[in-house]
């Protein structure tokens, strides 16, 4: 008789992005979204909205707050815990879409600022730290052209530049994949929860949402289960 894959254990793992989230909304839904679930793992990456939606901008000391608050809620409940940092932007798209006139410092200056507040709560509470703005930037994306990992005008008839493409998606798949690898977070049986705001959600791709797809959450768990 064959036997459905379903029947072996596989590493699980559960897309709670949201659009539009920033870390006071993280900090409300975290008891219902992620601690009821008894994960063995959180991915976490925040802090887009906080530092550029202009309906959801707060302040570094509000934003410190509210990221020790979730951090310490996870280790609270004995969940292992990897934070990310947040891509960098083109702020030509940003500003299309946002009041230049609110910003009193580039955006990815911003996005910049918060990745050291986000390394160093990792490294005041022994936790990983996975540097995807560093990560990006090292490649030349953002960029304008179609080979971009961020979605724009060129690559997706869109001028984003904020999420990533597929293409991108699968870089930060494979760059948690190996992070997770080398650090030696893959247990059998485990369960993973990837937290965070539209980059986590995968807007703009097949099977935002969830972790089926083109989704960050969706490839990282073909990468975890594959034989």
């Amino acid at each position: 008789m064959l036997l459905s894959t379903s029947n072996f254990a596989q590493i699980s793992i559960i897309n709670k992005g949201i659009g539009g989230n920033n870390t006071n909304d993280l900090l409300k839904r975290i008891d219902a979204d992620v601690l009821s679930q008894s994960p063995d793992l959180v991915i976490m990456m925040v802090g887009t909205n906080d530092m550029l939606n202009t309906k959801k901008i707060i302040s570094y000391d509000l934003y410190r707050s509210n990221y020790e608050s979730i951090v310490q809620k996870l280790i609270d409940n004995k969940i292992k815990v990897v934070l990310m940092s947040s891509p960098p932007v083109d702020t030509g798209y940003l500003f299309q879409r946002h009041r230049r006139e609110l910003f009193q410092q580039q955006p990815n200056e911003k996005i910049d600022s918060i990745r050291t507040i986000v390394k160093q709560i990792a490294k005041n509470n022994g936790l990983c730290f996975l540097d995807l703005n560093e990560a990006f930037k090292v490649i030349g994306s953002p960029n304008r052209t179609k080979e971009s990992l961020i979605i724009n005008e060129a690559n997706k008839a869109i001028p984003d530049g904020i999420h990533p493409t597929k293409e991108g998606y699968q870089f930060i798949s494979k760059k948690i994949y190996r992070f997770l690898k080398k650090h030696r977070l893959i247990k059998k049986n485990m369960k993973i929860i990837c937290f965070g705001d539209s980059i986590t959600y995968g807007s703009f791709m097949k099977g935002e949402g969830t972790t089926s797809g083109d989704t960050y959450p969706a490839m990282l768990q073909n990468y975890l289960n594959k034989k």
